[in-house]
């Protein structure tokens, strides 16, 4: 693995720390590296979502010694938890003002997904013109 690739995983993992904290996710909830690793995957390679079920869930279930179905159940009320707990304006800061009840599992995941794909481009993009202006 090169190292732009190492300090890109490590940004995702910062950042999705972040945001699961913000959303009430946390560290010693059940199911959370699980959902970190699915986020990671998908983060750092979008065609994983296209079929998260007989792709990407046998793969997680096999490095965590579980089943596909507890891996779905995991996720399951791992969402579950977030839109009951989390506040509503921290679920809109992190998803938009979209109706989170009507989220499924999978539209969590590329949601958060994509969040942290964007703010990765946004730092890289703060820190191309940090650099232009010191020089």
């Amino acid at each position: 693995m090169n190292e732009s690739l190492q300090k890109k995983i490590l940004f995702f993992e910062e950042k999705l720390s972040t945001i699961l904290l913000k959303i009430r996710i946390t560290p010693n909830a059940k199911g959370y590296p699980i959902l970190k690793e699915v986020v990671l995957q998908i983060s750092l390679d979008s065609s994983k979502k296209l079929n998260m079920n007989k792709t990407l869930y046998p793969v997680v279930a096999k490095n965590y010694n579980v089943s596909v179905s507890q891996i779905e159940r995991r996720l399951k009320s791992l969402c579950d938890a977030c839109k009951r707990d989390s506040m509503q304006s921290d679920l809109e800061n992190v998803f938009g003002s979209q109706n989170l009840d009507t989220f499924s599992v999978k539209q969590v995941i590329c949601s958060l997904a994509e969040r942290l794909k964007l703010e990765y481009r946004a730092m890289m993009y703060q820190n191309k013109y940090c650099i232009n202006e010191i020089f």
